[in-house]
């Protein structure tokens, strides 16, 4: 296969990919105690693929048509995800995502569950739903991609031919435990 040039979206993949297929047990039982925070890194940086496959995008059609959205182009540093995420593509293709439907109904989902990592009770991932974070992500980055550019050919189709993505579940269908109850 040769050679990959590694960009933030690959190289964070490539690392994740590892920790999902290399050091994350298959089984909750097998768990040590390192299992719970790197489940939660994999979670993290799942959401940072989507993030930056959403923002590569934007700007790329910003650039491409230089002075037809300031107002976007004057708010892209500061935009929040969520923001961009169900505003944007409407804005700059014309159509939404369609956030009822797989996989950006999971999308949503694991922005929730970021956000409630990152900002209000460090919620708890399982290995389960590290898998499923990666997974999601991975499809909702080729399906970003394809809805704003109109992609054919995902761009990162040979890392993921080099690191194979394991088959999966979407986010928005795995089992998110709660702290405060317990599940």
């Amino acid at each position: 296969m040769g050679w990959l040039n590694l960009d933030a979206w690959s190289e964070m993949y490539v690392g994740l990919h590892w920790m999902v297929t290399h050091e994350l047990p298959e089984r909750h039982y097998e768990t040590a105690p390192r299992h719970g925070p790197l489940s939660k890194l994999v979670l993290l940086g799942s959401h940072h693929l989507i993030e930056v496959m959403l923002f590569k995008c934007i700007r790329r059609i910003l650039d491409n048509s230089a002075g037809a959205h300031p107002d976007l182009d004057h708010r892209y540093d500061r935009v929040q995800f969520l923001d961009a995420f169900s505003k944007w593509p409407e804005r700059l293709v014309g159509s939404p995502f369609d956030d009822e439907s797989e996989p950006f109904k999971s999308v949503l989902t694991l922005s929730r569950r970021r956000n409630a990592t990152i900002h209000k009770e460090s919620a708890l991932t399982t290995l389960d739903m590290a898998r499923a974070a990666l997974y999601t992500a991975v499809y909702a980055s080729e399906a970003i991609e394809r809805h704003l550019l109109g992609s054919k050919n995902f761009k990162y189709e040979r890392v993921l031919k080099k690191y194979p993505l394991p088959s999966g579940q979407w986010f928005s269908e795995v089992k998110l435990i709660d702290a405060k109850r317990g599940i």
